[in-house]
């Protein structure tokens, strides 16, 4: 299909399928989600678009979403990332309870509309248009924008004039939580880009180390790698100032 046929084929998708209540549009201020506010208005379907704040969201981000999508709910956690990892620990690949409290919880019992695609990923790639959460049984998800590529995505953007944030013309392709380790290369870059964020990182882990949540953490230094830190093992554990015991 060329962009037009996907954008009709996008917009019957969310026609189709409208809940009566209206759906639950998850929103981060990213390329996706851009397109699928724009495809929600461009159907005419009822919807409420929602912004979930996790405190480790890109500054330049918020200040975007704020001037140019006004409308957006903005949505806060009961606990901060930092709150989080004070008593849980760090984070890692395999075990991403930050998702689960920051994100995951929101959306019971609606139909969350998402800017998730097929080309994004192998994994994602098996998933299907329409879904039920494999965790909340209650929740159902509908990614409008499934078969869509990047490309598709900017030339939807580019010739619908929409604004989207700064944070693009940089070096990066994607937006999400600073420090995120999905994205562990990307990780040492968040750190060194944002200092504040990189210190709270550092006082929340100190004060998991002293609450003995983490004392595995710099058994070796190779822990420093898990999450959310990344390559140059050595280095960066020298740098955020962690010592081998």
């Amino acid at each position: 299909m060329n962009l037009k046929e996907k954008i009709q084929s996008s917009i019957e998708i969310l026609q189709q399928n409208e809940p009566a209540e209206g759906y639950h549009l998850a929103f981060s201020g990213g390329k996706d989600s851009i397109v699928i506010l724009h495809l929600a208005k461009m159907s005419g379907v009822k919807y409420t678009a929602y912004f979930y704040m996790t405190t480790l969201d890109p500054p330049d981000v918020l200040r975007f979403i704020k001037k140019y999508y006004p409308e957006v709910v903005w949505l806060r956690p009961k606990m901060s990332m930092f709150q989080l990892i004070e008593k849980k620990g760090l984070p890692i690949r395999q075990k991403r309870f930050c998702c689960e409290v920051l994100k995951e919880c929101h959306g019971h019992g609606e139909t969350v509309v998402d800017g998730v695609r097929a080309a994004e990923s192998f994994k994602r790639s098996k998933r299907k248009i329409s879904e039920v959460d494999y965790k909340d049984k209650s929740k159902s998800f509908l990614h409008a924008i499934f078969n869509w590529t990047e490309h598709d995505v900017w030339q939807f953007i580019k010739s619908e004039k929409l604004p989207f944030p700064d944070i693009y013309l940089g070096c990066q392709n994607r937006i999400g939580c600073i420090a995120c380790p999905m994205a562990q290369k990307k990780a040492a870059q968040d750190l060194e880009l944002y200092p504040k964020f990189k210190n709270a990182f550092l006082k929340a882990v100190r004060k998991a180390k002293q609450r003995g949540i983490m004392k595995m953490f710099a058994d070796k230094v190779e822990n420093v790698c898990r999450c959310p830190f990344t390559n140059g093992v050595e280095r960066l554990s020298k740098q955020f100032g962690f010592e081998q015991n």
